[in-house]
């Protein structure tokens, strides 16, 4: 397994692929994450505010995360994404992913990262991947996204946070 932050070209059709590979997503949030992907190639990480780690197997594309830093805070950021591809679940590589992020969030001196999910049932292993993750449930917002299902926020904790 190699990981990379520099998105390429190619990764448009790959993301889209992962994400559709989980049964999760609406796809308008998928056209959400092509949108996320097209800003970080045409004007870079830095500039667009998207930070991608990708995984890949064998020079593919199997995961990803993009967060970035929050507007107008002092250290927070969002974890807008985190997938892996349903071929490669369970074997660990959500952990690395966001033990990476949360890892170069600190670096960046980012001390809380927020995530939220919905409580759909479908998204029930999604919220035990937080909580066994380090995140703790913080709000839930009702009928948020649409009748009973509601947005669940998390929040992370950062080594930076406790320096």
């Amino acid at each position: 397994m190699n990981f990379r932050q520099t998105l390429m070209a190619s990764d448009v059709v790959a993301i889209r692929e992962i994400l559709q590979s989980t049964g999760f997503f609406y796809d308008s949030e998928i056209e959400i994450a092509k949108e996320l992907t097209l800003e970080n190639l045409s004007k870079g990480a830095e500039n667009s505010g998207y930070i991608f780690n990708i995984a890949e197997n064998d020079d593919r594309p199997v995961g990803f995360t993009c967060y970035g830093k929050i507007p107008g805070t002092a250290d927070s950021f969002d974890l807008y994404w985190i997938a892996v591809h349903q071929s490669q679940r369970g074997k660990g590589l959500g952990k690395i992913l966001m033990e990476m992020a949360a890892l170069h969030i600190a670096q960046m001196a980012g001390k809380n990262i927020w995530i939220e999910t919905s409580s759909r049932a479908i998204y029930e292993p999604t919220r035990i991947f937080y909580l066994k993750n380090g995140c703790e449930i913080v709000a839930e917002l009702p009928d948020f996204y649409g009748e009973n299902d509601h947005k669940v926020i998390f929040l992370k904790k950062t080594e930076a946070s406790h320096q």
